[in-house]
This record gives structure tokens, C-alpha cells and sequence, in this order.
């Protein structure tokens, strides 16, 4: 019997090393959202879908410091479907807040699909689109190792990284990262085609059309929106935004939902905080696909941001 238990100890200890150095690997180069869920609890937030996913906070700091010296931004933003308004979002940044936070810097990002549900389905957290992805499912989102995200919501193999790094991608086009500091990272390695960029990017807005006609004002995520606002109120400075998009993801959004702005207007002016679009100011920003920020394009958003919480 000893002898049993010492070989499957003996046979035990390679393997249980390697998961180990597989899930460290994961923790310090996935691009996938781990690190989000294994990072310490933070004092400052920017807050929305993947469009403010590479939002700068090392920028940011650096600029609001002398005004905010206890400020440290974390980038909390995921994508439309995984971070919309709602209840379980809510959940999740409380979680991730610092309880004891008072001068923290809140960014709140808004799009009209943030704020929507589907036409064929009732307005009820219980049908959300959310509802089976990794901000509603994790509980715990502050630990590290995070088991619990590992095994219910990474989408991968647990060897995923090593694999990587055994057979590195053929020819890839953009390497990311997740970064400390909650940033996706992105370094554009080879470009497509000006051709291919609009033939790719007309593909993308007509997905995002799509969307949208399948789509409607959800009373309940505006209510919850206004819930958020009203909690990170108690914890600092919250500013609401509505990122640059390019004109042409900005003129179907503006067909979908008229009203838009008065709506987040109506949310801000109530809960007396500022709301500014963007989209209203001239710039020479470059976008990815109409409506991500290139990386040179965020960073000097990223420096505009910082320069109006100042001001």
C-alpha cells in the first residue's frame, strides 16, 4: 500500500508542476481576460465594452496625478456582450472595488449596444446576453490563482500558453497582451491591404447593423446604468463618455438610436455627473475597424481623457 501511494506521488509531481507553470504562464502573457479576474482589487475603473478595453491607464495616472495622487486606474472594460449595464456588470465592479476607496477615478464609457437587449426577448436580467459569460460567472474576482475562472471560463487548454510558445503562430498580424494594469494591449505586426482594410471593415459595419435591427433600448440597463454612477459616486470622480467612433459606425449608430445622447444626458444631468461624446470634437484619430482606437490613436485619447478630468 505504501509502496502504491509513494509511485503515485513519485508519478503525481511532473504533472501537478507543469499544470502550475501552465496556469502561472496564463496569469502573465494570456490575452484572454485572466488577468482581470486574478489582479488585486483596484481604486480606479475604466468601465465599458472592448472599445475602452486599450484605454491607457499609465497615461492617465501619469496626467491626473498632481490633482489625484491616490488614483491608479485599472482597465475593467470587456466587450458589448460581456460587460453591458446591467446587474451582473454591477456586481462584478463592486467586487472589484477597493470597499474602502474615496478619491478614485471612475470612467464610464458608453455605446448604444451597452445598453440594449434583444427585440425578441423580454427586458429581464434573467435573458441576458451576459448571463453565460465570464463577468456574470465569476464570483471571484480578486484572486490569484483563479481556479474558478480557469475552469468555467477559459476557453482554451490549460496548456494554451506553452503551447504558444512551443508552436508560435504562423504569420500573425497583431500580437496582444493584457497588461498589468488592465490595458489590452495590441502591437500591430503587419497591416492588410488599404483594399483588404475596407473590404474587412465594410464586412464589420455590416455586422454592426445588424446587430443594432436586432436590438432595443433596455429601460433596465439605463436603470442600472444609473445604479452604477450612483455607487462609484461614493468611491470618487465618475466621468461618462462616449468614445470616438469613426463616421461611419457613428452614423449607424445615430440611425439606430436617434436619441442616444439626450438619453445619457437625461441619466448624467440626474445623477449630476459629466457626460461628454466625443464624437462631437474634430480629431485625426486612425481606428481599426471604424470604431477601436488604433494603439498610437488611444494613447493620444488616453492623454485627452486624462486632461479633462483636470480640468
Amino acid at each position: 500500500m505504501k509502496k502504491s501511494i509513494y509511485r503515485l506521488i513519485k508519478f503525481s509531481i511532473l504533472p501537478l508542476l507543469f499544470i502550475c507553470y501552465a496556469i502561472y504562464l496564463t496569469g502573465k502573457t494570456t490575452d484572454d481576460f485572466y488577468k482581470r479576474f486574478s489582479s488585486p482589487q483596484q481604486n480606479s475603473l475604466i468601465l465599458g465594452s472592448s472599445r475602452a478595453a486599450s484605454m491607457n491607464p499609465e497615461i492617465i495616472d501619469r496626467i491626473i496625478h498632481p490633482d489625484y495622487p491616490e488614483a491608479k486606474l485599472y482597465n475593467y472594460a470587456f466587450t458589448w456582450a460581456h460587460s453591458p449595464y446591467g446587474p451582473k456588470y454591477l456586481e462584478s465592479i463592486k467586487k472589484k472595488l477597493k470597499p474602502d476607496t474615496k478619491k478614485g477615478i471612475f470612467i464610464i464609457t458608453v455605446e448604444p449596444t451597452a445598453l440594449m437587449v434583444y427585440k425578441n426577448e423580454p427586458d429581464d436580467p434573467q435573458f441576458y446576453i451576459e448571463n453565460d459569460k465570464s463577468v456574470a460567472k465569476t464570483s471571484l474576482v480578486a484572486v490569484n490563482p483563479n481556479l474558478e475562472y480557469l475552469l468555467e471560463s477559459y476557453n482554451f487548454s490549460i496548456t494554451n500558453e506553452i503551447n504558444k510558445k512551443i508552436r508560435p503562430e504562423k504569420n500573425p498580424m497583431i500580437e496582444v497582451s493584457v497588461l498589468d494594469n488592465g490595458q489590452i494591449h495590441g502591437k500591430v505586426i503587419k497591416r492588410f491591404s488599404a483594399e483588404k482594410r475596407k473590404e474587412v471593415n465594410a464586412e464589420k459595419m455590416k455586422e454592426l447593423k445588424n446587430r443594432l435591427n436586432d436590438l432595443k433600448i433596455s429601460t433596465v440597463r439605463l436603470d442600472y446604468l444609473s445604479k452604477t454612477i450612483n455607487f462609484l459616486k461614493q468611491h470618487g470622480k465618475v466621468i461618462v463618455i462616449r468614445m470616438p467612433v469613426s463616421k461611419i459606425a457613428y452614423n449607424i449608430e445615430n440611425s439606430a438610436v436617434p436619441d442616444f445622447d439626450k438619453i445619457i444626458l437625461y441619466i448624467t444631468e440626474t445623477e449630476k455627473v459629466p457626460y461628454v461624446n466625443y464624437n462631437n470634437y474634430p480629431n485625426h484619430y486612425q481606428w481599426v475597424d471604424e470604431v477601436h482606437l488604433e494603439p498610437s490613436s488611444m494613447d493620444t485619447f488616453s492623454e485627452v481623457i486624462a486632461k479633462d478630468i483636470i480640468r
